[in-house]
């Protein structure tokens, strides 16, 4: 992945391309969070911390990321601890895998507030097991820098310049 060499912490445009860039540490910060977040909600049983999470993801998404609870942490809570990053990388795949953990996890607390106010159970177990697979993906991309969400970002870009989306 080609990163750009920048001082500053935030995730506004390149001043040179206009191209908005992102610290490479922050979306895996948030990753951990939503991993987290979400694992303990399927784990414990307890919708609270999927709504919690879908509300986070989709305030972001909907602010078109001026509301982000996980990017005002990074930048005021941990940039102070571990410093200005030295290199920094566009943001679209991480908005776009954002984008997407947003979507399932909303589907998720959908899933779940539908399953509490009916009493279908198999509803709930389908709105877990959303819920999970965010989770695992939200923290195989912290883990291990392997970012489902952005690669399939690079995908649909290259479908996009091909012409067939």
């Amino acid at each position: 992945m080609s990163t750009v060499t920048s001082t500053r912490a935030g995730s506004g445009p390149d001043p040179a391309s206009g191209v908005a860039l992102v610290d490479p540490r922050a979306p895996r910060f948030g990753q951990a969070i939503t991993a987290l977040g979400l694992a303990a909600g399927v784990v414990l049983g307890s919708p609270a911390f999927v709504y919690g999470i879908a509300v986070i993801l989709v305030v972001s998404a909907v602010s078109r990321w001026r509301l982000d609870l996980y990017g005002f942490l990074w930048r005021n809570v941990l940039i102070p601890i571990v410093g200005r990053p030295d290199e920094r990388e566009p943001a679209s795949p991480h908005r776009f895998a954002k984008l997407m953990g947003a979507t399932f996890s909303a589907l998720a607390s959908v899933l779940l507030l539908v399953a509490g106010a009916t009493g279908l159970g198999v509803l709930a177990l389908v709105g877990y097991a959303v819920a999970a697979m965010v989770a695992i993906l939200a923290g195989v991309a912290s883990a291990f820098d392997y970012c489902i969400g952005c690669k399939m970002y690079r995908q649909v870009s290259f479908f996009r310049r091909l012409g067939w989306v």
